[in-house]
């Protein structure tokens, strides 16, 4: 498959790779978000000495990087075994001296974690080295890691002797729905809104999709057969993540069911709330969930949620983990079709909506609302009138003049129609002190021809289409 997406990131590597003298990154991300086929497509047309970490409690990783050094530097001739860390680093030190100094030197370990538990003294010993030698060489050196904690806590963190080293720094996130769709090119807007909506934008879950085959046979296959690549993966990314599951998969069962506050995930789950807020802390760095935090409403706790981040668990939690019997029995497609496809739009409505925050935030910046927007996402709080609890799906602001756009959006087979309008505009007042100068109206089907006419008549009113949604700026 061709390289999709990452212009931005790779622009930043080649400026480092460009830039004369000593360049450290730090990058990092997540498990299958991308970093190795970002620097294998970085690495491209370089020479570098690229070396992947592996968990090993000897001293393999050394081994290993000492042969790939050595071979680099001696055109793959002979062998050599270092007797440690500072050895290689010194001897690299020496063959970069003796080269061309205008020759740029690529080094790229991945998987860094892996060689520096294994090894505490690692950061100590490159610590030393870039200050008393590579800090005056032409080196670009990358470390790359997929444990956040530890690359935050351990190599960016003021504790670490790697502090204040680095040079630049890359949290590799999930890519946008726009760039998810270049994953299947031919699919319909509906149906590259679901893609986005069951991979969560994270590019290896998207490259195993067939753009070939049709949405729903990709989901039969990866999902709901006991041979689909999704099948087993959540379990399988918090093998890597922890030892005992058990507790995990019973919290994520949960929040995927619609408990969003510890207490009611702890009545759920039956684990005392100390251990599942310690649990959800875990879960929150390793970004499998989030807390949901209303726009203008950050100070009130008491309306933050605990949500899946990762839309491959939000649709595994949501329909996988309840049909297990009858996929584990053959019957993974007749479930697939019966009890999954009749509800996909109703799953869809909280992915819709941060697609439309996506759009409303990459539109604002323009300019394009009439109003620069700085912030982005959705409200939710009480009606002082009405006294109940309400919601507004888009809410972007402008902090500085205190204006704001709204919407609306639903991801229904019913056109938007009257109720929904009257809706949205009386719910104007909610942000107030903001002025809002712009209501948006984001509707899979459509709208009703009475919508359409009070947005002619009224300059305030956006409609907008999927086909938008899906038009690159």
């Amino acid at each position: 498959m061709a390289f999709i997406g990452r212009e931005r990131e790779l622009a930043v590597l080649n400026r480092m790779y460009r830039t004369n003298g000593f360049q450290m990154l730090v990058l990092y991300g997540r498990r299958r978000i991308g970093k190795t086929t970002l620097l294998n497509e970085f690495a491209r047309d370089k020479d570098p000495i690229f070396y992947t970490g592996i968990e090993s409690k000897d001293d393999e990783n050394l081994r290993e990087l000492g042969n790939a050094v050595f071979s680099h530097f001696s055109n793959g001739t002979g062998a050599v075994q270092f007797r440690s860390y500072s050895d290689l680093l010194a001897y690299m030190t020496a063959c970069v001296k003796a080269s061309d100094q205008a020759e740029r030197h690529l080094i790229i370990l991945d998987e860094y974690p892996y060689l520096a538990e294994n090894a505490p003294e690692l950061a100590s010993v490159l610590q030393r080295e870039i200050d008393h030698e590579w800090s005056r060489l032409n080196i670009m050196l990358i470390l790359c890691g997929s444990s956040i904690t530890f690359m935050e806590e351990e190599v960016l963190g003021e504790k670490s002797p790697l502090y204040g080293r680095r040079t630049g720094q890359m949290d590799l996130l999930p890519f946008d729905y726009l760039t998810s769709a270049r994953f299947v090119p031919d699919y319909t807007e509906e149906e590259k809104a679901v893609v986005y909506g069951i991979t969560g934008g994270v590019p290896k879950y998207l490259a195993v999709l067939d753009p070939a085959r049709t949405l729903k046979e990709n989901i039969e296959d990866n999902f709901f057969s006991t041979a689909g690549y999704f099948y087993e993966e959540p379990k399988n990314l918090l093998r890597q993540e922890f030892r005992d599951i058990s507790l995990y998969i019973a919290i994520l069962n949960a929040i995927g069911n619609g408990s969003t506050q510890v207490g009611e995930i702890s009545g759920k789950t039956g684990f005392d709330t100390s251990k599942v807020s310690q649990a959800l802390r875990k879960l929150e760095a390793v970004r499998v969930i989030e807390r949901e935090i209303p726009i203008l409403n950050e100070k009130k706790k008491k309306l933050w949620q605990y949500v899946l981040r990762d839309g491959m668990f939000r649709f595994w939690f949501r329909f996988v983990q309840g049909g297990t019997a009858a996929i584990e029995r053959g019957y993974g497609a007749q479930y697939a079709r019966n009890m999954v496809f009749p509800h996909l739009h109703e799953y869809m409505g909280p992915v819709f909506e941060k697609i439309c925050q996506e759009y409303t935030f990459r539109i604002g910046m323009e300019g394009h609302f009439g109003v620069m927007l700085t912030r982005v996402g959705k409200w939710r709080g009480n009606d002082p009138v009405k006294r109940c609890p309400a919601d507004i799906d888009v809410v972007g602001i402008n902090e500085n003049e205190k204006t704001a756009v709204i919407g609306e959006c639903k991801f229904k087979t019913e056109h938007f129609g009257k109720e929904e309008y009257e809706t949205l505009l009386d719910r104007a007042r909610l942000v107030a002190p903001y002025r809002v100068e712009r209501y948006l109206v984001f509707a899979l089907s459509g709208v009703t021809q009475w919508v359409k006419d009070q947005a002619e008549g009224d300059g305030r009113i956006e409609i907008i289409s999927m086909k938008q949604l899906y038009t690159p700026v």
